[in-house]
């Protein structure tokens, strides 16, 4: 088994980790409660009431499930690099920008429920959201920078990576990307089931694509 082989497969374990670390912030875990996309960006009412463990969790899974998403994204650019350097470089600069931007992405929309949880029993809502927004004020563009590299740009350099035979993997692998995970989070939304966000069943699937170069 090569060395590309296990990466991908760290890297499928690891995207499912990131996937189930976005769960606790669109869900309170309470039976009958539905999942809130949008939790992530705003405050939700059953912030309060969970326990801080709910946020400790979302949290130390995503730690967990990064690096070995981002040592996906970076052998997938190794692979490339011998048919397009200029690909392969893009990538390797996208893994390097989420690395410093995907944790700290994450780690404020775990932090906003948990400060959040300190003040609104003490002051007024109003205080309260200006509390929410100073915590935005690092994270803010960060956030967008990681979610622009990660979620787009990183899938369009892929893909253009396949349709090119830059990377030998079969075509059918154009699909398996954050956008092309779109779909099945849809899917899964209106069933009820918890798989958690786009991103991280994207980077699963990239680990796929790494596995299926590794084959070939």
């Amino acid at each position: 088994m090569n060395r590309y082989i296990l990466i991908g497969i760290l890297g499928v374990i690891s995207g499912i980790l990131c996937a189930q670390a976005d769960v606790p912030l669109a869900w309170s875990g309470r039976k009958g409660d539905a999942v809130d996309a949008k939790a992530a960006g705003r405050i939700s009412p059953w912030w309060t009431a969970v326990g801080e463990g709910h946020f400790d969790l979302s949290f130390w899974l995503s730690c967990i499930g990064q690096p070995g998403t981002y040592l996906t994204t970076w052998f997938l650019a190794e692979c490339i690099s011998g048919q397009n350097a200029v690909l392969g470089i893009s990538l390797k600069i996208c893994t390097f920008i989420g690395a410093y931007t995907g944790l700290l992405f994450h780690a404020a929309a775990c932090i906003k429920p948990l400060v959040y949880r300190a003040v609104a029993k003490e002051v007024s809502a109003q205080t309260a959201q200006k509390a929410m927004d100073a915590v935005d004020k690092y994270s803010r563009i960060p956030s967008l920078v990681s979610g622009i590299v990660l979620f787009l740009i990183e899938t369009v350099i892929i893909v253009i990576a396949i349709l090119t035979n830059a990377l030998a993997v079969p075509e059918w692998c154009i699909l398996l990307n954050p956008v092309g995970a779109l779909p099945i989070l849809l899917i899964a939304r209106r069933m009820h089931l918890k798989i958690g966000g786009a991103l991280g069943i994207g980077s699963a699937f990239l680990g796929i694509v790494l596995i299926v170069a590794g084959i070939r």
